[in-house]
């Protein structure tokens, strides 16, 4: 393992990544328009939606938002007037409605503990034990007499937009009703704020928005969590770099953007294996690394498969099996015409996968192209067409969705044939990690 620029220190030091769930605020980095974008709207006292996939850092940036202040004095909001109550409503199992206003209600109590004039005001309205939207409402007229507002930070609200064994379809379109209408309805809202995150557009979950209805969700502000720029992830290695006297750090920076494709939660694993290697040294070679890093977050690949549709898992496949040059088998070429041409078709499908971190759009020669975010993923959708029962070519729907030529469709077959014919001999996972720097 090469050490030679390393400041290796007098005695072991706590592994500066983290890994297992949200960053803890001292931690956090980056997302600065974002923060500024959830800021502004907590001051309009209006609705934000975030949307991100697994990793993306949504849980983070609420935890971050509800405990710092520095961001809030910045712009020029007031700390002390939010009572603050943080619902991640997974929680809520399984999520009711009456669940749901319970934990909110007993929740803002909690936090205007402390509050002499409120006491009185939540003691005679919810010493009868009922918690609903009513109730809610009355706080929150009183909340604005005390010149306070209340902001609601609801993490996976997605917890929310799908009937379970207690919590019907018709008890959730009231739900969301009310939830609506306490938002927009009132003199009430003027002393509320509200910011909630999914995995997925609010618009494609939920109930199916009846003829001459409004959606229940037309007056959130949306906001979806992109993947970090490789500028973005050198500010923040360097910013780590410096605090933890690691300068080896920064020479790993390219790769590790290689195989996180910019997604914090990728990011944090890569460094941390890293940083456990070059300090414990059980991590001896390049493929070391890269089968521990899979195993680490195959959850994540898994996720990332199993949550695309039909469609999008076609679009994975076929972009995948168009880049395969050089990947398998490198004494032959594997060639497909007109791939942007049949990119270009389906951009819809393309901009939701980007919109969930899989896939990375760019410009080249005025052309825009995508490619996989993670060469990780990349290597992972190519591992799930060599690991199918049968020849893994594309089935007949699929070729239509592709909208394919019948000499790409050729094409295609050639491909996928080879692929499983010399899938043993395919190019392991250490040939799309890369040689992370010469650090091993």
């Amino acid at each position: 393992m090469n050490t030679e620029n390393a400041l290796i220190p007098d005695r072991p030091e706590i592994n500066p990544f983290y890994v297992g769930g949200a960053v803890s605020p001292d931690k956090f980095s980056g997302r600065r328009s974002d923060i500024n974008t959830a800021l502004d709207v907590i001051g309009n006292r209006s609705c934000l939606a975030i949307q991100g996939s697994s990793g993306m850092g949504k849980s983070s940036l609420l935890q971050y938002i509800a405990s710092s202040q520095e961001p809030w004095r910045n712009r020029g909001i007031d700390y002390s007037q939010a009572l603050i109550v943080f619902i991640n409503c997974w929680e809520i199992t399984p999520f009711t409605a009456i669940g749901f206003w319970e934990l909110v209600l007993s929740s803002l109590q909690q936090k205007a503990k402390d509050n002499l004039a409120l006491q009185p005001v939540f003691e005679q309205t919810l010493g009868a034990g009922t918690y609903n939207i009513h109730q809610l409402r009355l706080l929150l007229a009183e909340i604005g007499k005390n010149n306070k507002f209340l902001l609601l930070l609801l993490d996976d609200f997605d917890a929310a937009l799908y009937p379970n064994a207690s919590y019907t379809e018709d008890e959730m379109r009231s739900f969301l009703s009310n939830f609506r209408s306490l938002a927009t309805h009132g003199e009430e809202k003027d002393y509320l704020s509200v910011i909630v995150t999914s995995p997925k557009r609010l618009s494609e979950m939920g109930p199916k928005i009846e003829q001459g209805t409004s959606p229940w969700n037309n007056h959130y502000t949306y906001r979806y969590l992109k993947l970090f720029r490789e500028e973005e992830v050198s500010r923040w290695f360097q910013d780590l770099a410096q605090k933890s006297s690691i300068d080896w750090l920064l020479n790993l920076q390219a790769e590790i953007q290689k195989i996180s494709g910019g997604n914090p939660a990728l990011i944090q694993n890569a460094g941390f294996i890293l940083y456990r290697a070059w300090q414990d040294k059980d991590i001896k070679t390049v493929l070391d690394f890269a089968i521990e890093f899979e195993r680490a977050n195959r959850p994540y690949f898994r996720a990332a498969w199993n949550q695309s549709t039909d469609d999008e898992k076609s679009l994975l496949k076929f972009l995948a099996l168009s880049r395969l040059e050089g990947r398998v088998n490198r004494k032959r070429k594997y060639t497909l015409d007109n791939v942007d041409t049949i990119l270009s078709q389906k951009d819809r499908e393309l901009r939701e996968l980007e919109e969930r971190g899989i896939l990375r759009r760019y410009d080249n020669d005025e052309k825009i192209n995508y490619e996989f975010a993670s060469s990780i993923m990349e290597w992972w959708v190519v591992k799930e067409l060599e690991n199918s029962q049968n020849q893994p070519e594309l089935a007949e729907r699929e070729l239509i969705f592709l909208n394919l030529s019948s000499k790409q469709v050729e094409q295609m077959k050639n491909i996928t044939k080879q692929v499983w014919q010399y899938k043993d001999t395919a190019q392991s996972v250490i040939g799309w990690v890369g040689k992370l720097g010469g650090f091993f």
